[in-house]
C-alpha cells in the first residue's frame, strides 16, 4: 500500500495534524507528503516491473492511496515512449523520445494528476471535486469525479477553448465560465473551495500532485532502467517538473536509479514568470501579466503554488527554463505532426519546440538521450490550426478536377 508518513510543510517542518490539511498553517505553502517506500528492495522494482498492469498504479507503493478500493482509474499511463527518426534527424538528436501523453484518456497530463488525486478524494469522503483551469484539468478532474462517483465544479476564465469546455461538460461537471484572466478568476475560485467545502484539485492540493511522479516511474521502467539525460516539460505552474524530480530522487534514494536528469522547463514567451525567475536568479516567482499565446494551456502568470519548487527543481538538476515564442511553438507543433504523425496542441509540442532550440544552439549534445513530453492532444484547441480556403473549396468530381488541384497544392502525389 502507498503508506503516508508525514504531510509537512517544506519550508517550516510543520506537520499536518490532518490528512485534510493541504496548505501549512504558518507558511500558507503547499504540504508535500512523504509515502513510506524506505522498505522497498530491488526485489520489489523487479516484481514492479513484471507486473502485468499498464497503469500509473503499477508503481502503486509510491502514490499516498493505503487502500486499493479506492483507486479511481480510466487506464492513464504507460503512454508510449517514441523514437521517430524522421523529427530526430530534423532536430538533430540521434536519440529523442517522445512520451506521448495525447493517448491519455482524456487528452492531457492531467489524467496522471487526477487519477491520484480522485483516489485520494474518495479515499477521504469527499463529494464534490473542484478545479480552475484553461481547460484540460476541467476536462481531467470531471472525468475522474465522474469514475469515482463525485460531483465536480470546474470554473474556466473566458476565452478558454470550447473543445476543452464541451469536455467538461460532457462528463457532467457544473462548468462556470468567468469574465477576466486565470488570475481574476482563481481568486473567485479559491473563495468558493472554502465556502462549499469542495475538494480542491488545482496544485494546492499536495495528493494530487503526486500523479506526476508517475513519469519518473514510467521512463525508468521504459528505458529499461536507463535515465535521460534531459527531460523536456511544457510548464505553467511547474507542478510537473517538480514531481518528476521527486519521482526520480525517490527512485535514487533507494538506489534504484543512479543518476539524475536535467530538466528543461518550456513556457511560452507570453507567460513565463519561472523563466524569468531562474534568469534573474531568483528563489521565488514573481508574478508577470500573462499576454495572449497560442499555448492557452500553459498561460499563467503568477504559479504562486508550486512555482519555486519548479525552479528548486531546475536548479537542482542543473537544468534550465527556457520562453519560446508563438512562432516557434508553432513550427514545433507542425514537424510533430508531419514528422512523427503526433496531433498535439501548441502547448504540448512546445518540448520539442525547446528541443529544437537547445539542440541548435548546442547545450543539448548531439547524442545525449532526450525525452519530450508531448502532453496534450491537437483535438484540445483544433483553431491553432488554420487551413487555407483552398483546401475545403469542394471540387467538381472528375479526375482532371482532382489532377489541377493536387498540381496546384504540389503535394507530388502521384503513385
Amino acid at each position: 500500500m502507498g503508506l503516508v508518513k508525514s504531510l509537512n510543510c517544506p519550508r517550516c517542518n510543520w506537520r499536518a495534524p490532518s490528512g485534510r490539511s493541504f496548505q501549512c498553517s504558518s507558511c500558507g505553502v503547499v504540504l508535500e507528503v512523504t509515502v513510506a517506500i524506505e522498505h522497498l528492495t530491488r526485489s520489489h522494482l523487479l516484481e514492479i516491473r513484471k507486473r502485468a498492469d499498464r497503469t500509473i498504479w503499477r508503481w502503486f507503493e509510491f502514490f499516498p492511496i493505503e487502500d486499493r478500493s479506492a483507486i479511481v482509474s480510466l487506464g492513464e499511463g504507460y503512454t508510449p515512449l517514441l523514437r521517430i527518426k524522421r523529427l530526430a534527424d530534423e532536430i538533430g538528436l540521434a536519440r529523442l523520445y517522445l512520451k506521448n501523453d495525447t493517448v491519455l484518456p482524456t487528452g492531457s497530463l492531467k489524467d496522471r494528476s487526477n487519477a491520484v488525486g480522485l483516489s485520494k478524494a474518495k479515499e477521504l469522503g469527499f463529494h464534490t471535486a473542484a478545479v480552475i483551469s484553461t481547460g484540460n484539468a476541467a476536462a481531467s478532474v470531471a472525468a475522474y469525479a465522474a469514475a469515482a462517483g463525485l460531483k465536480s465544479v470546474v470554473i474556466v476564465p473566458a476565452g478558454t477553448s470550447p473543445a476543452k469546455v464541451i469536455q467538461a461538460h460532457a462528463y457532467g461537471a457544473t462548468v462556470v465560465v468567468v469574465k477576466g484572466n486565470f488570475e481574476e478568476a482563481a481568486r473567485i475560485y479559491k473563495r468558493a473551495v472554502q465556502e462549499y467545502g469542495w475538494y480542491d484539485c488545482l496544485s494546492t492540493n499536495p495528493y494530487r500532485n503526486e500523479g506526476k511522479k508517475s513519469y519518473a516511474f514510467e521512463l525508468f521502467d521504459q528505458l529499461d532502467e536507463h535515465v535521460p539525460h534531459w527531460v523536456i516539460h511544457p510548464t505553467a505552474g511547474g507542478t510537473g517538473l517538480y514531481a518528476i524530480w521527486k519521482g526520480y530522487n525517490e527512485l535514487m534514494s533507494l538506489g534504484w536509479a543512479h543518476r539524475l536528469p536535467r530538466l528543461v522547463a518550456a513556457q511560452s514567451a507570453a507567460a513565463a514568470p519561472i523563466v524569468n525567475a531562474w534568469e534573474k536568479g531568483l528563489d521565488h516567482v514573481e508574478p508577470v501579466v500573462s499576454q495572449d499565446t497560442v499555448a492557452e494551456s500553459i498561460r499563467v502568470g503568477n504559479p504562486s503554488t508550486m512555482g519555486w519548487r519548479a525552479l528548486e527543481a531546475i536548479r537542482g538538476s542543473n537544468g534550465m527554463a527556457l520562453a519560446l515564442s508563438d512562432r516557434e511553438i508553432l513550427e514545433a507543433q507542425s514537424l510533430l505532426a508531419r514528422l512523427a504523425g503526433i496531433f498535439a496542441e501548441p502547448a504540448g509540442a512546445i518540448s520539442v519546440a525547446a528541443a529544437r532550440r537547445l539542440r541548435a544552439q548546442g547545450t543539448i549534445g548531439q547524442g545525449d538521450l532526450v525525452v519530450c513530453n508531448i502532453t496534450g492532444h491537437g483535438l484540445k484547441q483544433p483553431s491553432a490550426i488554420q487551413i487555407p480556403d483552398e483546401e475545403l473549396r469542394p471540387i467538381a468530381p472528375d479526375l482532371a478536377a482532382l489532377r489541377e488541384r493536387l498540381q496546384s497544392g504540389e503535394h507530388g502525389l502521384g503513385g
